[in-house]
């Protein structure tokens, strides 16, 4: 059986717009997912779950650095490459 697995998740050269919109989805998604097993930590444990603490401020962090440099691609009038590969391994 393999244990591993790589998935290209992005490749491709894209207008400053649409990686915009790529790439905010995704860490949207990580952070709605984050938010939602804290909120459910809460409820069940009473306290929040600090993993979910932690990788929220790491997302957010990662979204304003996102911006910033989006916004450079866009003064520059210039497109972004966008290569992600998701790596799975089975331990």
């Amino acid at each position: 059986m393999k244990k591993t697995e790589t998935i290209d998740l992005i490749k491709g050269t894209y207008a400053p717009d649409e990686a915009r919109e790529i790439l905010l989805q995704l860490l949207i998604s990580k952070i709605n997912f984050h938010n939602q097993r804290n909120f459910s930590s809460r409820e069940r444990f009473g306290k929040p779950d600090a993993d979910s603490e932690q990788r929220l401020k790491y997302l957010e962090e990662s979204r304003k650095n996102l911006e910033t440099f989006i916004s450079k691609a866009v003064t520059e009038q210039k497109n972004i490459t966008i290569n992600s590969s998701i790596e799975i391994n089975i331990e």
